[in-house]
C-alpha cells in the first residue's frame, strides 16, 4: 500500500513489515497521485508530481538511473519528463504494465510512455482542448479510456498502439470524480457541485446493430444528499469527493467534502433492473479525535485468506484504518447486512 504525505513523502507498507519505506527526493514535489505497476517482479511505483513522474524501482531486480540519498529502504528513481507536461494529475498502467498513461495541469494532451524502451506519444482526446485533464479512469477491460477535463467535458477514448478514437460527452459539465465498476458495464461520476451520483454505459446492442461507434446513455442512480442506511440511521451527507470500488464489485465507499466519516454501499446490478447502491454503513474513525478522511481505497489480503478483503482508510491526522470484508457474493452481502 503507498500512502502519499503532503511533505511529498511516499509511504510504502508490507503486510510482512510493520515500519514503512519512505520514497523520498529532492525532484519530488507537489505529489497528487500514485499507481503500482503491475506484473512487475519487484515494487515498481509511478508518483506524480510537479516535475512530471517519478519512477520508483527497487535496486537490485532492474538497471536504474542513479541512487537517491536521503531515503529509507532500497529503491532508485529516475524522471519521465516532457516539456509541458508538469503537475500530473492522474496515471494508469495498461493491463500488462507495458504502458503508462499521464495527464497533467501543464499540456492539452495525455502522453502514453513507454518506461522499458524510454519510448513516448503525445495523445490529444480532443481536437479543441485547451486545458490540461484532472482524472484518468480505464475500464478493468482496458477498452475504454475515461479522460476528464479540468475546465469543462471529459472523453471516451479507445486506444492501443495503432489508432486513436475519442467520443466527447458531458460537455458542460465539470467531474469532481468517478470510478468503474469491475464488470466494466458502468461508469460512475459526480459533477463538481452536485450530491447525485450518475451512470454511464454503453448501450452494446446499439452498437453491433444500429451503428458503429458506442452509444453512451447516462442515468440517475441516487442523490446522496442526505442518506439514510438499512439500520435506519440518517445523515447529511452532501457533495461526494472521490469513489472507491471493491474489487469483486459488491461495494463502494464514498467520501464527502468536509464530513468526518466514509459511507459504504452496497451495487446491486441485475440484468432486469438498472444499477442500484443501497447505503449500508457510515464509518466513522476509530479512534476518539475526529478526523477526516483524505482517501480510500480496497484490497485484497496477502498474508490472511486469500477471499479476504478489506477497506483502508486514511484520515487527516496520519491514522489508517482497515475494515475487513467477508461477502464474496450478493447473497452473502444481502445476508450480512439484513438486506431483503
Amino acid at each position: 500500500m503507498a500512502l502519499l504525505t503532503n511533505q511529498d513523502k511516499v509511504m510504502l507498507h508490507d503486510e510482512m513489515n510493520c515500519s514503512p519505506t519512505s520514497l523520498q527526493s529532492c525532484q519530488q514535489k507537489d505529489i497528487t497521485c500514485a499507481t503500482f505497476r503491475p506484473w512487475s517482479e519487484g515494487c515498481e511505483l509511478a508518483v506524480g508530481c510537479a516535475a512530471g513522474i517519478c519512477l520508483w524501482q527497487q535496486s537490485g531486480r532492474s538497471k536504474v538511473d542513479h541512487k537517491i540519498r536521503h531515503m529509507m529502504g532500497s529503491h532508485h528513481m529516475r524522471i519521465l519528463e516532457d516539456e509541458g507536461h508538469t503537475y500530473v494529475t492522474s496515471l494508469q498502467w495498461n493491463e500488462d504494465g507495458t504502458i503508462l498513461i499521464s495527464a497533467a495541469l501543464g499540456s492539452s494532451h495525455i502522453i502514453l510512455w513507454e518506461p522499458d524502451c524510454r519510448q513516448k506519444i503525445r495523445l490529444i482526446p480532443s481536437p479543441d482542448a485547451l486545458s490540461g485533464f484532472s482524472l484518468l479512469r480505464y475500464s478493468p477491460n482496458f477498452q475504454v479510456l475515461f479522460c476528464v477535463s479540468c475546465e469543462t467535458g471529459a472523453s471516451f477514448c479507445q486506444l492501443n498502439r495503432s489508432k486513436w478514437k475519442s467520443e466527447q460527452i458531458l460537455n458542460q459539465s465539470r467531474i469532481q470524480t468517478a470510478v468503474w465498476t469491475t464488470c466494466s458495464s458502468y461508469l460512475l461520476f459526480v459533477r463538481q457541485g452536485s450530491t447525485r451520483v450518475y451512470s454511464c454505459t454503453n448501450n452494446a446492442e446499439a452498437t453491433v446493430f444500429l451503428c458503429p461507434k458506442p452509444v453512451w446513455s447516462i442515468e440517475l442512480v441516487v442523490d446522496l444528499r442526505d442518506v439514510t442506511i438499512c439500520s435506519g440511521q440518517q445523515r447529511h451527507c452532501g457533495e461526494p469527493q472521490t469513489f472507491a470500488m471493491d474489487p469483486l464489485g459488491l461495494y463502494m465507499a464514498v467520501i464527502f467534502k468536509e464530513q468526518p466519516f466514509v459511507l459504504l454501499c452496497l451495487l446491486v446490478m441485475t440484468r432486469t433492473f438498472p444499477l442500484r447502491l443501497l447505503p449500508l454503513n457510515f464509518i466513522d474513525c476509530d479512534v476518539e479525535d475526529q478526523q477526516y478522511p483524505t482517501c480510500a481505497g480496497f484490497g485484497i489480503s496477502t498474508k490472511a485468506d486469500p477471499q479476504t478483503r478489506c477497506l483502508v482508510i486514511a484520515w487527516n491526522a496520519g491514522h489508517v484504518q482497515r475494515r475487513v470484508i467477508t461477502a464474496n457474493c450478493l447473497q452473502q452481502a444481502k445476508v450480512i447486512h439484513n438486506i431483503m
